[in-house]
């Protein structure tokens, strides 16, 4: 997790820019290939694509921000954060999972927000957070995978991993580097 180590970069404020620089280049990627930012999670996004408009090729929208966050967004802000001496390898970890979810404004009568809710986005969180233990950037579910409207020749199979909350470990690809 970054939230920890925002503080070696400097200043308050240096780490609200900073994290607001990485933030917008992330979601720039999610709303330029179609997807709806649903939160930001201290130093990371919750995005969701089909929702809350239906989108025929969801799973690949949310593969095409994927290889835009890893191949373009990223690297460019590591050069922007190298420019101004707060570092230079930063990373990412993306989880993608299809299916069916919730999806409403919720809360309270004082403050409410769109959210995401069910299996699909707990199976993408947690491909997320796996990803900091393997070499991938990308984890993506195979429900993705089935989910594809266009060929995507770069999707190569990580395997079964044992994701927390599946009784049966869970065919996972990644994108080829």
């Amino acid at each position: 997790d970054w939230i920890g180590t925002w503080c070696l970069y400097g200043s308050p404020e240096t780490v609200i820019e900073l994290l607001n620089r990485y933030l917008t280049e992330i979601g720039d990627a999610v709303l330029d290939s179609g997807g709806t930012i649903v939160s930001y999670q201290g130093d990371g996004l919750m995005a969701v694509f089909g929702a809350p408009l239906e989108q025929a090729d969801h799973a690949d929208r949310a593969l095409a921000a994927a290889r835009d966050i890893r191949d373009n967004r990223l690297p460019a802000f590591n050069t922007w954060a190298a420019d101004h001496g707060v570092g230079t390898s930063f990373e990412a970890g993306i989880g993608i999972a299809s299916g069916p979810v919730m999806s409403g404004t919720v809360g309270s009568s004082r403050r409410m927000e769109y959210a995401t809710v069910g299996d699909t986005t707990n199976a993408a969180a947690r491909l997320q957070g796996l990803s900091k233990e393997t070499p991938h950037t990308v984890l993506i579910a195979d429900s993705t995978r089935a989910a594809l409207t266009a060929a995507a020749g770069d999707l190569v199979a990580v395997g079964a991993l044992d994701v927390r909350g599946r009784q049966v470990p869970a065919s996972v690809w990644t994108l080829a580097e």
